[in-house]
């Protein structure tokens, strides 16, 4: 009989509880050093399929690479006929979803006939899973990468259970078929709303945005712009925000690992709640996303398109332009005037912000 479930607070019990399906299996341990004998145990045994499910797959130039003898494990595998599935994660801070799909290796096993699908870069696939003939599952914490495989600790668990690969392929499948499906969660992020609203407050002169500018502090204004997106789409002023996924969003560099990538974007939010007016409350958690209330300042608000300060924008765009843009928006709802209507001096008078910060802006935009 399957143990009961134990919820571990009424807000857990309250929400939806996803189904739990049990199914008999062996399990033996796999981890840290295991992992990758094991692997290659599996997909060289393997007799008719082998599917890989990957959040980082690192290969290297040199063939004595680890990675380099899993995937030419999978290549020879594909070569004597076993069919080769492996679904990759795109989305890295900074990386290219095409070229991420066009290694050398990746190509090779192309060639043999594998299929090899990368999940939208829209959302993160985080899956260290590997399933053989539809039977053996090799899942864990283990990346394909020299430190995951040669240095890390890493937790792994070998099942023999042909009911849960039935269950896990399902889900790949699924992934596939409908990649921009709720995945059924309570931590399911609710779609971004199509317009948000900032206070004008922020945009005029001495207001917080125009002082971000001022300061030329890029990061913390793209940082108060994705924290009033995400207020709008949770439609309350306290909500959590996944540090790594506001580091991706910010466009932090690729090399940065998710320590690095949590301390810069703490960082920043630190700088934030330092700024006056602002009405920003945090809360940090070792490990944990970082609770948030953002209380904006009572008043007229500008209606702004959220394409036009989400992540794909700010992180191509100067402050000082993407700034310029909303004082455009500004000026055209509340005084029916345009941008370039107002000299560069008047322009400077109006928002405190130096004339050689606004000609930039403006060249940028032209």
């Amino acid at each position: 009989m399957a143990p009961a479930l134990l919820w571990a607070s009424t807000a857990a019990a309250e929400a939806p509880r996803p189904e739990i399906v049990w199914t008999p299996a062996q399990v033996a341990d796999a981890s840290d050093r295991a992992y990758e004998p094991t692997a290659i145990g599996l997909i060289d045994q393997a007799k008719h399929s082998v599917v890989l499910s990957m959040y980082l797959v690192r290969e290297s130039e040199d063939d004595r690479h680890p990675v380099n003898r899993l995937l030419k494990d999978l290549l020879e595998a594909a070569q004597r006929g076993v069919q080769v599935e492996i679904y990759l994660n795109t989305r890295f801070k900074g990386g290219n979803p095409e070229k991420i799909l066009e290694t050398p290796a990746l190509k090779r096993l192309k060639e043999s006939g594998a299929r090899i699908t990368g999940l939208p870069s829209s959302r993160r696939l985080h899956d260290k899973l590997l399933i053989v003939d539809e039977r053996w599952i090799l899942e864990g914490s283990t990346n394909w990468s020299i430190e995951a495989l040669k240095v890390n600790w890493e937790s792994n668990t070998l099942m023999d259970s042909p009911p849960l690969a039935e269950q896990k392929l399902r889900r790949l499948r699924q992934l596939v078929e409908n990649p921009i499906a709720p995945v059924p969660t309570t931590h399911e992020s609710p779609p971004l709303p199509r317009t948000v609203e900032i206070p004008s407050a922020w945009i005029v002169k001495g207001g917080v945005l125009t002082r971000l500018v001022s300061s030329q502090d890029e990061r913390a204004f793209d940082t108060l712009l994705l924290l009033l997106i995400e207020a709008a789409a949770q439609g309350k002023p306290e909500f959590f925000v996944n540090l790594e996924e506001m580091g991706l969003d910010l466009g932090l560099p690729e090399k940065w690992d998710d320590t690095a990538t949590r301390r810069q974007v703490i960082k920043v939010l630190r700088k934030l709640q330092k700024v006056s007016n602002l009405g920003l409350e945090l809360s940090f958690t070792h490990g944990k996303d970082a609770w948030v209330k953002l209380t904006p300042p009572e008043g007229p608000t500008l209606t702004v398109p959220t394409d036009l300060i989400g992540p794909a924008k700010i992180t191509r765009t100067s402050a000082a332009a993407t700034y310029l843009k909303l004082f455009g928006l500004a000026l055209q709802q509340q005084e029916g005037l345009q941008l370039a209507q107002l000299t560069q001096k008047e322009l400077s008078r109006r928002t405190g912000i130096s004339t050689s910060i606004l000609s930039h802006a403006r060249r940028e935009l032209n």
